[in-house]
């Protein structure tokens, strides 16, 4: 289909379809996996307190620290000089940052979760080494509980950063939190054959309050995520679930993150050869593009429709994959429970179809749930009670995956995590909370074990 000029809503339903779903439809029941952890980073004082976070760039700086690294035995070199600059990772992962000099690893594609936890586990423990002479250390938390929040300014300067920053100013208070102080574990799971495809899109979805509950390690005003909270007041056209699938009808993936992708705002446009960025406006989305061209930039091409496919933050994202979305970083002792979770129940097919059964009478009031999720976690006895049956069948899957898909110690994690936090009505947040009213050093600590 030659989407190179003027086209209308069909023709860009079908390119969108075919982007995020239908070419990479296939392959096995038990799949592969990609996982993205990002890092905040702190400069500490000499008793180990933190004092403030580490800008991105400068003498003493997350990128002069990196760029102390390449070429010297190690196997990170420069990708992309940027700005932002984009580095990459012998084993074919790469280094990036969010725009308040947050650290994201993004994995290569494995095989199995051990080898995807084994990735991480290693670049986590090169990153705080490479760290540690600017007196600076990571930490794996949905939120930045330690440090002023305005002085952590918008740090990366490539035009599009600003261009988001300035759009999603104008719709909320939520994007300078969520640009520059959270942290979140993005986990990315195969489609496989249609009907799972069809299957795990569902239940991602569906499972996401459970995942912020179990998960929830921001507390904050009330809050047990505050991360979450902020990509639930962020922009309600790119965040949160397809309206087609909270309505309850069966409907192909594909086709309805079409119709997610023409209802979202143009976060901004591009312009030029060097990057040129400008903010959209709320209420201009896609399909008013398409429908009725702009007066300044035209029709849209196939280029910009790809773009703006990259501008949506919903809890799953279809990427030709599952871009799981809903889960604040927790310390790093404890993230194998989060892998053990989603592949549990993703990929092993009894489990998921059971929890299907479980969760599909409720999908109208997903949206609801994901809040009060956010806000109560296991503080409600509803969601707490299906969050023990789900778990149960959580670790039940995994132990029907193959041999070696995980490590043995993941396990083990999962179901002390399981043990400790969800049969107890709790989350990493309460932890996080205690430690932080009686000693914020020993909560980042805390979150920085096992680094």
């Amino acid at each position: 289909m030659d989407l190179s000029g003027s086209f209308g809503l069909d023709e860009a339903r079908a390119h969108i379809a075919r982007t995020v779903f239908e070419e990479r439809l296939g392959g096995e029941e038990v799949g592969s996996i990609g996982l993205e952890p990002e890092y905040l980073v702190f400069r500490l004082d000499e008793s180990g307190r933190p004092t403030e976070r580490l800008p991105l760039e400068g003498e003493s700086s997350v990128l002069g620290a990196l760029e102390r690294c390449v070429g010297h035995g190690t196997e990170l070199q420069l990708g992309v000089p940027g700005p932002p600059p984009v580095y990459e990772l012998a084993n074919g992962g790469r280094v990036t940052f969010e725009p308040g000099a947050q650290v994201e690893h993004s994995t290569a594609v494995h095989r199995t979760a051990a080898e995807a936890m084994e990735d991480v586990d290693s670049f986590a423990r090169f990153l705080a080494e490479a760290l540690r002479p600017e007196g600076a250390r990571i930490a794996s938390a949905g939120l930045d509980l330690w440090t002023d929040r305005s002085k952590v300014t918008q740090q990366l300067r490539a035009p599009r950063y600003h261009a988001m920053d300035a759009y999603l100013s104008r719709r909320s208070k939520h994007g300078l939190i969520m640009m520059r102080h959270t942290g979140s574990f993005q986990i990315n799971l195969d489609l496989g054959e249609r009907g799972v495809a069809e299957e795990r899109w569902r239940l991602s979805n569906l499972l996401s309050p459970i995942a912020t509950a179990s998960f929830a390690c921001s507390p904050e005003s009330g809050w047990k995520s505050r991360r979450a909270r902020a990509w639930q007041g962020l922009d309600p056209t790119r965040t949160g679930f397809p309206r087609c699938l909270m309505a309850g009808a069966v409907v192909d993936p594909g086709s309805c993150y079409s119709e997610l992708a023409l209802d979202a705002d143009i976060l901004l446009f591009r312009a030029g050869k060097e990057g040129e960025a400008s903010a959209g406006t709320p209420g201009f989305t896609l399909r008013h593009w398409i429908e009725n061209g702009h007066p300044e930039r035209g029709q849209p091409s196939l280029d910009d429709i790809d773009y703006h496919l990259t501008t949506l933050f919903p809890e799953v994202r279809l990427r030709g994959f599952f871009e799981i979305r809903s889960i604040d970083a927790i310390p790093l002792s404890l993230r194998s429970a989060q892998v053990v979770f989603w592949a549990g129940l993703l990929y092993d097919k009894v489990s998921r179809q059971r929890v299907l059964e479980l969760l599909e009478p409720s999908i109208s009031l997903l949206e609801t749930q994901w809040v009060v999720s956010a806000r109560e976690g296991f503080g409600d006895a509803d969601l707490h009670k299906q969050a023990l049956e789900i778990w149960g069948l959580a670790l039940e899957g995994a132990s029907r995956l193959p041999d070696g898909y995980f490590r043995a110690d993941d396990l083990r994690i999962a179901q002390a995590f399981h043990h400790e936090y969800v049969e107890r009505g709790r989350a990493p947040a309460d932890e996080l909370e205690r430690l932080l009213a009686s000693d914020p050093a020993a909560a980042l600590d805390w979150c920085s074990l096992g680094s």
